[in-house]
């Protein structure tokens, strides 16, 4: 094992070891689903951004990091759903960088999946 793998696999224990002892934690949640997609794996840090929503429904960077994971996985619909809630919850934060940011991304997405605005029911909470 390398140095950079070491110190990976460190991060990883040290995140499930936090959701273990805090498992009602919405940032620990969110801190494992961050080391789940840096380490590329999809399904569990969608997981563990669907965890992060459930105990914090207003976490508009679960649902950002929600939204460029569907992405990534060509699921248009649930990637559309999540940048346009995390858009909403940044403008009503007034952080007007990132609810630009969400607005750039979902006229992306809206194109990538040949998608038109108002064919989605309304955002999903997921």
């Amino acid at each position: 094992m390398g140095f950079r793998e070491f110190f990976s696999t460190k991060k990883l224990k040290a995140c499930l070891a936090k959701v273990e002892s805090h498992p009602q934690s919405p940032s620990a949640h969110f801190e494992l689903g961050v080391e789940h997609d840096r380490r590329g794996c999809i399904p569990e840090a969608i997981e563990c951004f669907q965890k992060t929503l459930n105990l914090h429904p207003g976490s508009a960077e679960a649902h950002f990091n929600l939204a460029c994971l569907y992405e990534q996985r060509s699921d248009g619909g649930p990637a559309i759903s999540h940048i346009l809630k995390a858009g909403n919850l940044f403008s009503e934060r007034e952080d007007s960088a990132n609810k630009d940011k969400c607005r750039k991304l979902s006229r992306e997405y809206y194109k990538k999946f040949k998608i038109q605005p108002g064919e989605l029911s309304k955002p999903e909470a997921e």
